[in-house]
């Protein structure tokens, strides 16, 4: 459960669009940061805390993304690996031993995202601090998101430092499965080391997980032969 809020947000702090004119402006040139056509790469932090003022880290994971000059993007999260090519994107879950497929994300940065989200939270603050800006954000009545404040710090060469996710549903911390120890959890997780040096094209080449034999038919690499394979490619054209 823990791992799965951690991932689904690891690519969220990218999708927050506010109303004063200068806090756009910001997003607008970190839009530009992340999505120009050139490599780019950081280091992520995850901290998982039982409640908003809790000092006591309850789980603590590592990450790293990695972009290249065609915007293909390789993440990593504790157990969890994404890979998104222009072909396909790719998600290996090494705890639940399963890979699934699906059609590739046409533009992780887009101004989709910022559309999207903008729909869905208002400005709360917008301080400037020096050496970076703290933009707080509060989603909207009704919005869905699972988050009753979204605080970030955006660094003056407009890189997102730490965002800080303030849930308003609560999550069960017992060890104990018959047990019950609900709290409203916070997350924090804090980027690092920029870097626009060139990543090695291995890193993007999916047939270290699979190869595709015809239309539907999928070949797992040796080292992932036991895991699952979830096909949503076959979903979405059923769709269509």
């Amino acid at each position: 459960m823990v791992n799965k809020i951690i991932t689904s947000v690891s690519i969220l702090f990218m999708g927050c669009l506010v109303q004063a004119q200068t806090v756009g402006e910001v997003f607008k040139k970190i839009t530009t940061g992340y999505s120009i056509a050139q490599p780019l790469q950081y280091k992520t932090d995850y901290k998982l805390f039982k409640d908003h003022k809790s000092t006591k880290v309850e789980e603590n994971y590592k990450g790293v993304f990695y972009k290249n000059a065609a915007n293909e993007v390789y993440i990593k999260i504790n157990d969890t690996e994404i890979i998104n090519t222009k072909k396909t994107n790719i998600k290996v879950s090494h705890s639940e031993n399963a890979i699934v497929v699906s059609n590739p994300v046409d533009n992780y940065f887009g101004e989709a995202d910022f559309n999207k989200v903008f729909e869905l939270c208002k400005l709360i603050s917008f301080k400037d601090f020096k050496t970076y800006w703290e933009i707080v954000l509060e989603p909207k009545t009704y919005s869905g998101l699972t988050y009753s404040k979204i605080v970030l710090n955006v660094s003056k060469t407009y890189f997102i430092q730490k965002q800080i996710f303030y849930y308003n549903t609560g999550i069960n911390f017992s060890k104990d499965y018959k047990g019950t120890d609900v709290n409203y959890p916070r997350l924090e997780v804090v980027y690092s080391d920029y870097s626009r040096k060139a990543i090695p094209p291995s890193v993007f080449n999916t047939q270290n997980y699979l190869s595709f034999s015809g239309q539907n038919s999928i070949v797992l690499a040796q080292r992932f032969k036991k895991y699952e394979i979830i096909d949503q490619r076959i979903i979405s054209n059923n769709i269509k």
